[in-house]
């Protein structure tokens, strides 16, 4: 897992092995990431909102 030093992550977000978290993005509240996946730069994910394996 890759998080960006910018990024900011709700604790009780869950992301899964081999997820990446680019610069300046915002991850929710009880967001579930799945496996591979990547979140760009510059992006905001709710709260609840869950993303499948392999996304980009």
């Amino acid at each position: 897992m890759k998080i960006h030093p910018t990024a900011i992550v709700a604790p009780d977000a869950q992301l899964a092995e081999g997820v990446e978290i680019g610069p300046y993005s915002i991850i929710g509240s009880d967001v579930i990431i799945g496996k591979n996946t990547v979140i760009g730069p510059h992006t905001v994910i709710d709260d609840y909102t869950r993303i499948g394996e392999g996304c980009r």
